[in-house]
């Protein structure tokens, strides 16, 4: 008993002090350097104690109001400085309006810096760039707020911010997530790429690094031999002089997600949607599809898996040191945005205080969640592709299950064995005409018999891998057809 006592008082002394070391009360002049050098934390202490002596001074209620601010107590830190603006503190009303951006109360957030772009310029001064983006993002959030759309997340899980694409449990049918080590080695542009890749395999689809030095989206084709194709521009209705990253696309080969910063975007990367016009042959102006999605931070890697009904997408909105926080959600089918509804509760459903807030009353996401953490992910239990067989309409096939007809399949089955005897014949052609140019006069009567026999051989079969394929288009056709 004593030892527990012991024990106890020990820690409650460690406790007492690790407090004391927080809250340490220094001279003012020290507490104004430590705020120079952004020790906040620090430095708020000192200033909190010296306020209640001088609760009027706009210098005290300023420096504590940013202190709080950065400390993340946004909610706290708007009183001082209001006061510290009313006292003609100038900079406060640049870090009042920041508080209430931080808060999504944006008109608050557009008075505060307004007023503060007013005393920019009695002094003569221009706003810099980060004013206006701060100001801008204000007016995109006020704008963004009257639309946020009523999805239910169903989860979160916070991971680590290297390697968040392994939590994402897509089936099959939705693709793969690959970081750079599982690219073709010819694509391993950069270590932190991401890309996405279809169930088919065909294609790959990722950022890199342009000239100018932003990222623009990227896409590759795997070729006849099983090469890669050159990673060339996606469109330039897409990439321009921001950062496009973080491609997804949708089974029906047209919708993009992709995430992109600047001047249409609330906070740093948000995410966008885009359709590809198949008359025009590129895709459509993108569109930030708002909140809860997108945030003051980085929002990105939208993925939606149609085969389980689940969305997923990253966000470093929750300020966890190296972390990202991935939300799991139910797509709609159509957007549908919150009405009839207080506006601290839409500030709290856009910023994803709380996800128990989005959830359908009665519903349990159990077997959903379940089905979800079921799916293996890893590279060997994905189906590879056994070939590239377009049937039509750009409809691929990549695998003999994907026929529907035997006999289409047994006419694709006699193309590909054609297909492997040419390829051989072809071999041994070019085989017997290196040996040819070595060879001694002697020899070279009997390479050229060779050469010469294997080249009508081959005249008879070139022929017959596309008339077999032809065969296997045309019964698989007719037997769709027939059923449909």
């Amino acid at each position: 008993m004593r030892n527990w006592l012991l024990t106890l008082g020990v820690l409650l002394a460690m406790l007492q002090c690790a407090t004391q070391a927080r809250c340490e009360i220094y001279s003012l002049d020290e507490a104004r350097e430590m705020y120079k050098a952004g020790k906040y934390a620090e430095a708020a202490p000192t200033f909190a104690h010296e306020l209640k002596r001088k609760s009027n001074n706009g210098s005290l209620n300023h420096w504590y109001g940013v202190c709080l601010y950065e400390i993340g107590r946004c909610e706290e830190a708007i009183p001082y400085l209001i006061k510290g603006a009313s006292r003609k503190v100038k900079l406060s009303n640049y870090y009042l309006g920041k508080a209430y951006l931080s808060l999504y109360k944006f008109d608050d957030a557009i008075n505060a810096f307004t007023a503060y772009f007013d005393i920019l310029e009695d002094d003569d001064k221009e706003p810099t760039d980060e004013n206006n983006r701060l100001l801008s993002s204000a007016k995109l959030g006020k704008r963004m707020l009257r639309g946020v759309e009523q999805v239910q997340i169903i989860d979160s899980i916070s991971v680590d911010s290297l390697s968040f694409i392994n939590h994402y449990k897509l089936s099959q049918e939705a693709g793969r997530l690959v970081g750079c080590d599982d690219l073709p080695k010819d694509l391993q542009v950069d270590s932190s790429m991401v890309a996405f890749m279809p169930q088919r395999g065909d294609m790959i689809y990722t950022a890199i690094k342009s000239q100018s030095g932003n990222y623009d989206l990227q896409q590759s084709g795997r070729l006849l031999g099983g090469e890669w194709s050159t990673l060339q521009s996606m469109s330039e209705v897409l990439n321009n002089d921001d950062n496009q990253r973080f491609p997804y696309l949708l089974n029906d080969g047209q919708t993009l997600y992709f995430a992109q910063d600047g001047e249409s975007s609330l906070g740093g990367l948000d995410i966008y949607v885009t359709m590809f016009n198949s008359e025009r042959g590129d895709y459509m102006l993108p569109q930030n599809i708002g909140m809860p999605f997108n945030s003051l931070y980085n929002d990105y890697m939208m993925a939606i898996d149609e085969t389980t009904g689940v969305g997923w997408f990253v966000t470093d909105r929750n300020h966890i040191p190296g972390q990202l926080t991935i939300y799991l959600f139910i797509p709609n089918a159509n957007k549908k945005v919150y009405t009839d509804i207080d506006e601290d509760s839409l500030r709290n459903l856009a910023m994803l205080t709380s996800i128990a807030d989005t959830w359908q009353e009665g519903s349990d996401y159990t077997d959903l969640l379940a089905a979800v953490n079921a799916i293996k992910t890893d590279a060997a239990n994905f189906k590879q592709p056994e070939f590239f067989f377009v049937l039509c309409n750009g409809i691929v096939y990549t695998n003999s299950s994907d026929f529907k007809n035997e006999v289409a399949l047994k006419y694709y089955n006699q193309a590909r064995s054609a297909q492997r005897k040419l390829d051989d014949k072809q071999a041994a052609l070019s085989d017997l005409r290196k040996r040819y140019v070595a060879a001694t006069q002697s020899d070279k009567a009997v390479i050229t018999e060779q050469i010469l026999t294997l080249e009508e051989e081959l005249l008879n079969v070139t022929e017959q891998p596309v008339v077999y394929e032809n065969r296997a288009r045309n019964a698989e056709l007719s037997f769709i057809n027939a059923n449909n």
